[in-house]
């Protein structure tokens, strides 16, 4: 009885370890997929997109892969050295399995919630100010805001003075053959740094108009944030340009 007790805590401890290099695996094959799917993506709008819509799920489903693992391997390392019986062993092995699980779950996840925003604003802003090129394979030119405001459409600009949530446009101009481009983007969507916990989980809650913007004066946009980290709550006055500066020049 002792013998075929101890046969099956040596098979249970070698699927784990079968199991655990598993998930480091099915861990791996999720990065590669979004790399590859990455690569594919000619666009650097289109680009920005997938980054911005699927990049932390993927991450996310490759670390809990990860997690589980770690998780796997530690039990199966770890609960030999216990100086129990073999009938006991299953039983300590699954506890051990379930609270090593929810330790490195615990410790991981906080970790990427907090940390790996900063990474991610850091790929979406490289990828968003990459040069464009135009149709006949010259460089465009990112314009400034000043710049930009003149070549949007009357509903472009009404969308970026929206009190619900302000729209971004990037205007890419080809100044050889006059080809443009025009992106939009979604700033709430976006974490900044905690001026209180420093972590790069502040983002935009709410926006309200202050003051609108005339013919003649610049409106006043107050942007609320709050951090999902510390709540730490701020406001940031944002300038509306003029509504004489946003007129889109017909010769454009």
């Amino acid at each position: 009885m002792e013998t075929s007790a101890h046969q099956f805590v040596e098979t249970w401890d070698h699927y784990l370890i079968s199991g655990a290099y598993v998930f480091f695996g099915i861990a791996v094959l999720i990065l590669v997929y979004h790399e590859i799917k990455l690569i594919t993506i000619s666009d650097n709008k289109e680009r920005y997109d997938y980054v911005n819509l699927h990049e932390i799920r993927f991450f996310w489903y490759s670390v809990l892969s990860l997690i589980i693992g770690l998780a796997l391997f530690a039990t199966a390392e770890v609960t030999p050295l216990f100086p129990v019986d073999d009938s006991l062993k299953l039983y300590v092995s699954i506890f051990f399995l379930a609270g090593s699980f929810i330790i490195v779950y615990l410790l991981l996840s906080s970790l990427i919630k907090i940390q790996y925003p900063k990474f991610l604003e850091g790929r979406l802003n490289r990828i968003r100010n990459k040069p464009r090129k135009s149709a006949s394979g010259y460089v465009m030119r990112k314009l400034s805001d000043a710049e930009g405001a003149v070549h949007l459409e009357a509903e472009q600009l009404a969308q970026h003075r929206s009190e619900i949530h302000s729209v971004e446009y990037d205007v890419w101009l080809d100044e050889k053959t006059g080809e443009k481009k025009v992106e939009k983007y979604m700033a709430y969507q976006h974490a900044e740094k905690c001026s209180e916990c420093g972590f790069y989980t502040m983002k935009i809650d709410t926006e309200e108009i202050v003051r609108q913007p005339t013919q003649t004066e610049d409106g006043l946009l107050l942007e609320h944030y709050q951090c999902s980290y510390c709540n730490h709550r701020e406001a940031r006055e944002v300038v509306i340009a003029a509504l004489s500066s946003n007129v889109k020049n017909p010769a454009s």
